[in-house]
């Protein structure tokens, strides 16, 4: 049995599993055309019922730039949040998508085609953040400056309506930013409740010792 304060050192112990096998998935759809087709988030095909399509559209990337750029993300953030022990990863994961799919489908309705992990990513980096806000020493401190730098992205991204990926790449990057907030807003959520349960478990310790 790994000791208490085994989360707050990386060790194989915790092997990044949902984060290899969401961007094995990501590949997949990306290397099979007519997968993605049936995956992509398409408003008039969720309007004749096919409801999957708010989740897996996170899943599709139109581009190899775009896939490169979110994968590497994903798989750094993922992979820390994994192999540290913070709990809840594939929830935060799904519950990130769906939540993503459902903004976009009630607050864009001009958005007719969405695709992209990158509101998946925001939701990973701004709770692998807010956890190590929990803990003491360098790593504190780097996950604070973490999450001041997301915030000024999409700050930026928010304001004047671009994408940073934009300045660095030869393609058309068109972002959507309600994405990465609704992402985030996911990652909070669930920190809040696990923080509230975790406190609530430990009142009811002290009563009932």
């Amino acid at each position: 049995m790994l000791p208490v304060d085994a989360k707050t050192h990386l060790t194989p112990a915790h092997m990044p599993v949902w984060t290899l096998a969401i961007c094995a998935a990501a590949l997949l759809v990306f290397f099979m055309p007519g997968l993605g087709a049936l995956l992509v988030y398409d408003r008039a095909a969720i309007a004749q019922g096919e409801l999957w399509r708010l989740v897996t559209g996170n899943l599709v990337h139109l581009s190899v730039t775009h896939l490169a750029y979110d994968l590497a993300a994903f798989l750094i953030a993922g992979t820390i949040i994994e192999m540290r022990g913070y709990r809840h990863f594939a929830l935060l994961c799904t519950s990130a998508a769906m939540l993503i799919g459902i903004a976009i489908q009630g607050l864009k309705p001009e958005l007719n085609f969405y695709g992209g992990l990158s509101g998946v990513v925001t939701a990973a980096i701004t709770y692998l953040c807010l956890q190590g806000l929990t803990e003491k020493g360098t790593w504190r401190w780097l996950c604070a400056a973490m999450l001041a730098g997301l915030a000024a992205k999409s700050w930026v991204e928010l304001v004047p309506g671009k994408s940073l990926l934009a300045a660095v790449s030869t393609e058309a990057f068109v972002p959507v930013p309600l994405s990465h907030l609704t992402g985030a807003a996911s990652a909070i959520l669930l920190f809040v409740l696990m923080r509230l349960s975790a406190s609530m478990g430990q009142a009811k310790t002290a009563m009932h010792p």
